[in-house]
């Protein structure tokens, strides 16, 4: 973790589960959701295993899940959102934008958005996104921007509180 900034920067020392940690710490008290871009639904089970009670898991995909996912799924009270639109991938001055940051926070914010759409989520909740390794891109999001009024796009309604955890 940079104390400076307070951003724990993921890399290949870091810990196994250090992004879990930073995640359980900045987990809001009030909503509890954790929104993950997960291909095939495996890191969104671990995550939902690690997590446990803590916090509810919503797992976006573009794809689908293979019924045994789904079933662990359903145990775990993970929410599965499959064939999912990626609102960002078809807007090319966006995607261009948010790549700029790398590619987990253009997926997180691109998941992000679709479980805000679906109203999964409300006021602040983690989004989480990364490589087939694991997660590096963690961020605390709120779905009440404050200048919500004059943003008439409405995938732009979430504001980006605190940039938790990024890739080296």
């Amino acid at each position: 973790m940079d104390s400076g900034s307070g951003i724990m920067f993921v890399g290949k020392k870091t810990k196994p589960n250090a992004v879990y940690e930073a995640i359980r710490a900045h987990l809001p008290a009030d909503s509890g959701k954790v929104v993950i871009a997960s291909h095939k639904g495996k890191s969104a089970l671990k995550l939902a295993e690690t997590l446990g009670k803590q916090a509810q898991v919503v797992s976006v995909t573009e794809f689908t899940y293979d019924d045994d996912t789904k079933k662990e799924m359903k145990k775990l009270n993970v929410v599965p959102v499959e064939k999912a639109e990626l609102p960002v991938q078809d807007d090319r001055g966006m995607r261009e934008t948010l790549l700029m940051f790398g590619s987990g926070v253009k997926a997180a914010l691109e998941v992000a958005t679709v479980a805000s759409g679906k109203k999964l989520v409300k006021g602040e909740f983690i989004v989480v996104a990364g490589e087939k390794e694991g997660f590096d891109t963690v961020l605390l999001l709120d779905t009440e921007h404050p200048q919500k009024e004059q943003i008439s796009d409405p995938l732009k309604h979430i504001k980006v509180k605190r940039f938790i955890a990024l890739p080296e």
